[in-house]
C-alpha cells in the first residue's frame, strides 16, 4: 500500500485568509494535501495522525499561542518544516524574524507569488553544484532554546516556560517580551539571574512546556533580550574555537 503524500497542514483562525491560503497552494495540493485547522486542539488533532511536511501556522491565535504549538511540533514530526505568517508590521520585526534561520516568517497581507515561492522552496530544497539538494534549513528539529527564546521575545510575551534536557531543568520569565528572570538545576547546583539564562541557552531542548500561573519572580535580568542573545552566541563561538 502507498504511503499517504505528506500534507501541508495551514493552521489560521480567519477564514478568509485560510481559504486564501489554499487558494495560492492550489498548483501542488496533488502533490501535498492541504489539510486545515482554526484552533490549536484540531490542528493537534491532526497533527497526531497525518504526516506533515509543511505547517504554516498564525502566531496570535485565539485558544493559544502558534510558536507553543510548533514546539511540541518540533518533537512530534522533528523533520517537518514550517512557515509562521504574522500580522505584526514592522520592519524591524522582518528583519529580527530573518535571522532566526530554522523557522521562515512572512508577514501578512501575504502576496501571493512570494507565498508560493516560500512554500516551493520550503518543500524543495535547492540543489548543490553536483546536482544533489542541499538539505533543509527549517527543519523543526532544529529548534533550540535561543530559537524558542527569541520566537517568545518577538511575539512579546509574558509569562514563564519550562525546558528541560535530560537531567537539566530550567524556567525562563518573560514580561512584555522581555526576558527578566531565568532560572535552572544542574546537578548538584542552582543558578538563577543571567548565570542561568546562559545556562539554558547552550542547551539542546528535550521539552517544553508553558508553567499556568506561573509564580511571581523579582525581576533579576534587565538586560534588553536582543543583547542577552548575542551575548550567548558570542560565547558559544569562543568556547567552539578555544
Amino acid at each position: 500500500m502507498t504511503a499517504p503524500a505528506p500534507a501541508i497542514l495551514i493552521l489560521e483562525d480567519t477564514r478568509t485568509v485560510q481559504n486564501y491560503i489554499r487558494d495560492v497552494l492550489r498548483p501542488i495540493e496533488a502533490k501535498h494535501p492541504i489539510l486545515l485547522a482554526r484552533r490549536l486542539a484540531e490542528a493537534q488533532e491532526i497533527a497526531a495522525r497525518a504526516t506533515i511536511a509543511l505547517f504554516i501556522v498564525d502566531i496570535g491565535l485565539p485558544d493559544g499561542d502558534g510558536i507553543d504549538f510548533l514546539c511540541e511540533m518540533s518533537m512530534l514530526h522533528p523533520e517537518s518544516r514550517a512557515l509562521i505568517v504574522t500580522s505584526t508590521p514592522t520592519d524591524d520585526f522582518r528583519e529580527r524574524a530573518r535571522q532566526l534561520g530554522v523557522l521562515h516568517f512572512m508577514a501578512k497581507p501575504l502576496e501571493r507569488r512570494a507565498l508560493l515561492d516560500a512554500v516551493m522552496n520550503l518543500l524543495s530544497p535547492p540543489a548543490t553544484a553536483d546536482g544533489s539538494p542541499k538539505g533543509f534549513d527549517a527543519m523543526l528539529g532544529g529548534l533550540s532554546p535561543v530559537d524558542i527564546i527569541q520566537l517568545k521575545c518577538l511575539r512579546g510575551t509574558t509569562g514563564c516556560i519550562e525546558l528541560s534536557e535530560e537531567h537539566l531543568f530550567g524556567q525562563v520569565w518573560f514580561e512584555n517580551g522581555e526576558i527578566i528572570h531565568a532560572e535552572c538545576t544542574l546537578p548538584g547546583a542552582k543558578h538563577s539571574g543571567s548565570e542561568a539564562l546562559q545556562c539554558i541557552l547552550t542547551w539542546r531542548i528535550g521539552c517544553i512546556r508553558d508553567v499556568q500561573n506561573p509564580r511571581t519572580v523579582t525581576q533579576t535580568i534587565h538586560t534588553q533580550w536582543q543583547q542577552l542573545l548575542m551575548d550567548a552566541g558570542t560565547q558559544a563561538t569562543e568556547e567552539a574555537v578555544s
